[in-house]
């Protein structure tokens, strides 16, 4: 269970494609003393551009050929299917599978964890966040760090999603404004200081992220699963998007329409409608939808 790592940084416009190039070239560039200079950063920037491969999935340490204590750091295979299909991480489908790692990261990204699985409030202030997080791991025996270091976690989580309103960065080339803002999960008034959930729009939700979730957080049953169920459960599609039972359902049904058959299923079983998605590794979910995408571009 971590909280910090990322320096405070939000990811930024950039980052994880120029983290993630930088150790496609060179295993050990995080290694180097002068890694901020060549990523044009600063040096606690880098540290979290480290971070954030890692909480995402994007990239793993290993053994380097120093000898055991010597750690680089490599892309993964999920980091090596983006750099293929979407180098520059343009596709919305990228940063809600980035997403729904964080989400079902808690070593790395605990407070992302608590806030998308376990905080409810619809409405909250960042003091009254962070006091839940609080109050949340010390009900559950968790070794917890102080208040300041949780406050400064859900400070970077809510910078990280929370679109301001009114909105003061006019300029679309500021690179300070956080990608995963796109997904409009959070509003932030700047007026009275308080922020509001978003449930995110169903149109823009590729069908394939439906099947990752439920892989990626491994909550499959060889019997399917209450839509009910499949809809709430902890790092699921409808967690992590905020989405209400009928917004979940319509995924549902867009994914059965749209995949290839028996890949996604609602089979009705004593009265009860279950979900049945095929156990494929998530990767193989986030690659079907690059090709559909790619294949739809062709075709245009």
């Amino acid at each position: 269970m971590r909280f910090g790592g990322h320096e405070t940084f939000p990811v930024r416009e950039g980052w994880l494609h120029k983290g993630l190039t930088l150790i496609e070239d060179k295993e050990d560039a995080f290694s180097d003393p002068y890694v901020a200079d060549t990523l044009g950063v600063g040096r606690n920037m880098a540290k979290s551009i480290r971070h954030w491969l890692i909480a995402t999935g994007l990239a793993k340490t290993q053994p380097g050929q120093k000898g055991k204590k010597s750690k680089v750091l490599v892309p993964t295979d999920l980091g090596k299917l983006i750099l293929k299909h979407d180098r520059y991480f343009l596709q919305i489908g990228t940063w809600i599978a980035l997403h729904i790692n964080l989400v079902n990261n808690p070593d790395e990204a605990q407070s992302w964890h608590w806030f998308f699985s376990r905080y409810s409030a619809q409405r909250f202030d960042r003091i009254a966040c962070s006091e839940a997080l609080k109050r949340h791991l010390d009900a559950s025996q968790q070794r917890s760090p102080v208040l300041r270091t949780l406050q400064r976690d859900v400070a970077c989580l809510l910078s990280t999603y929370a679109v301001p309103v009114p909105n003061e960065h006019a300029d679309p080339e500021d690179a300070s404004d956080s990608p995963f803002r796109r997904l409009g999960l959070l509003t932030y008034f700047r007026d009275s200081h308080m922020y509001r959930r978003n449930e995110l729009d169903v149109a823009t939700i590729p069908v394939e992220m439906l099947g990752y979730a439920l892989c990626v957080n491994g909550a499959l049953k060889e019997g399917g699963l209450p839509l009910r169920e499949a809809c709430f459960i902890e790092g699921g599609l409808g967690r992590c998007l905020q989405l209400g039972l009928d917004a979940f359902i319509d995924v549902v049904e867009q994914a059965e329409a749209e995949l290839s058959e028996g890949t996604v299923r609602v089979i009705s079983s004593a009265g009860e409608r279950k979900l049945h998605v095929a156990a494929l590794p998530p990767i193989e979910w986030l690659e079907a939808y690059y090709h559909r995408t790619q294949a739809q571009v062709v075709a245009a």
